[in-house]
């Protein structure tokens, strides 16, 4: 099966940042596999189960083994997981602190440091692999792992072109047709994407954009278009870098002066619905009102004025020697966001110039915190982990809160959260987090997005709806 994705891997070792959609290619396997819905599925564990409330026992699958042969037991999952916790940097929040001990060759135990109900959709991006042969091979890992999927790559170019073939010897064989392979190429422009597709050089498009959207649903004799779930898209911005940023009035201005509206009809064509906070309006757990559709321009000028930023000849507002002006990190698919979000600080005397990077390459960019204000996809989404997404984004100090925000209050009421087990109360706990998060303007919310859905030629069959994104087993091409 050919496909094009605006999201191809860099690496091939689970540990490196850049080793997108190797899960989703049928390459690597985590422990747990989350569903769209937010439900979890046997991985590489067959089953697993709370047996304390700080002691977690996973049973490996039997007959698992790498692709060079090498057994998958209890003891290979525990060094692919310490590997992950020494060298992937956006595991330390996650899997810092958890101790791992062989209770016999299939079964694998985890203590967490703190009772943690949500703990096993903790594990669900984390690829097991050879940590033995990675150790050994050293850099040429990147492109020669040893992993278990039912997928094996025959040709890879960094970012750009990932060739696979079937497993012969994964641990379960298809009864029925299967794919012999996949053909994965970079498609950094959306159209150029859609028409790979339209016109059959490829049978499938990840990262699937408005417009191509509505093209493929307006021919469904030849195409079958699988909407996410809807997800938060926010804008971030770097508190711990930019001065102006700490400026509480300089964050609500800049979030009082987006017209979600526009954005929501226009930029997305109606794919959009309005956010509340975090996480998508309607789950019991997201806020039940956000931040207004229209701007409030003059509102957002005054709060500027009263904080001091004084227009200067070009309407770009300065303080102190310090222009309001940004730079805001994008990439090919948020591009036209980062256009119109520029055009609406416009109004408000905030210049805004855009760096627009490769997708994967900004990745390296948040962790390291080199930018100002960014579209970045770290959306809020369905989970069945509250603690785990709210600690990711708004804990203090962990790698994925890019913008430094920090709170004693939201610090508390997360960790007490991860310790919850009651669903009512985790609820209050997450809505207590939304609200202070909010509050502060932390981030921007701006929409409830299904925009990225997956695009396949209806000849492509086996599709699972709850997994659209990703290449299983059991898919097939028609004649």
């Amino acid at each position: 099966m050919r496909f094009v994705t605006a999201n191809m891997p860099r690496s091939l070792d689970p540990t490196n940042i850049d080793a997108q959609r190797i899960i989703e290619n049928g390459l690597a396997e985590p422990l747990v596999v989350q569903n769209d819905d937010a439900t979890l599925a046997p991985g590489l564990a067959a089953s697993w189960s709370n047996v304390e409330p700080t002691l977690w026992e996973f049973t490996i699958q039997p007959n698992a083994t790498f692709w060079s042969g090498a057994p998958v037991d209890a003891a290979a999952v525990k060094a692919a997981l310490e590997r992950h916790q020494k060298l992937n940097k956006r595991a330390s929040s996650v899997l810092g602190g958890l101790q791992f001990v062989v209770k016999d060759p299939g079964t694998l135990q985890i203590r967490t440091p703190n009772p943690d109900p949500g703990f096993a959709f903790r594990l669900t991006t984390y690829g097991i692999h050879n940590a033995a042969e990675a150790d050994r091979l050293g850099a040429e890992y990147n492109a020669r792992p040893d992993l278990t999927g039912y997928m094996k790559p025959t040709r890879f170019v960094p970012g750009e072109v990932l060739v696979a073939e079937w497993n012969p010897n994964y641990r379960i064989q298809p009864s029925g047709p299967h794919l012999r392979g996949i053909d994965a190429r970079l498609g950094t422009d959306s159209q150029a994407r859609q028409l790979a597709v339209l016109s059959g050089d490829v049978d499938g498009e990840f990262n699937v954009e408005v417009d191509s959207r509505v093209r493929y649903e307006q021919r469904p004799d030849e195409f079958d278009v699988y909407a996410q779930a809807p997800t938060t898209r926010n804008v971030w911005m770097n508190m711990a870098k930019v001065p102006a940023l700490k400026d509480k009035a300089v964050r609500q201005a800049l979030n009082l002066s987006v017209d979600r509206g526009a954005l929501i009809e226009g930029l997305n064509r109606g794919f959009a619905t309005p956010a509340t906070g975090h996480f998508p309006a309607g789950l019991p757990y997201a806020l039940d009102s956000g931040p207004a559709l229209s701007p409030d321009i003059v509102g957002a000028r005054k709060l500027l004025d009263d904080a001091g930023w004084v227009a200067g000849p070009d309407g770009v507002r300065g303080k102190d020697g310090h222009r309001l002006e940004f730079s805001m990190l994008t990439y090919a698919i948020f591009q036209p966001l980062a256009i119109a979000l520029q055009s609406q600080w416009k109004d408000i005397g905030v210049g805004v110039e855009l760096n627009s990077v490769e997708t994967t390459a900004s990745n390296q960019l948040m962790i390291d915190g080199d930018f100002e204000v960014a579209t970045y996809c770290s959306c809020g989404s369905a989970t069945g982990d509250l603690a785990g997404q709210l600690k990711s984004y708004y804990r203090t100090g962990v790698v994925s809160n890019y913008g430094g925000f920090s709170d004693p209050d939201v610090d508390r009421l997360i960790d007490q959260l991860g310790s919850e087990f009651d669903p009512a109360t985790q609820i209050d706990l997450a809505h207590q987090v939304q609200d202070k998060v909010s509050a502060d303007v932390a981030v921007i919310y701006l929409f409830n997005s299904t925009q990225w859905a997956t695009g396949y030629s209806t000849k492509v069959q086996g599709v699972d709806p709850n997994l659209s994104k990703k290449i299983l087993p059991t898919m097939w091409l028609s004649e």
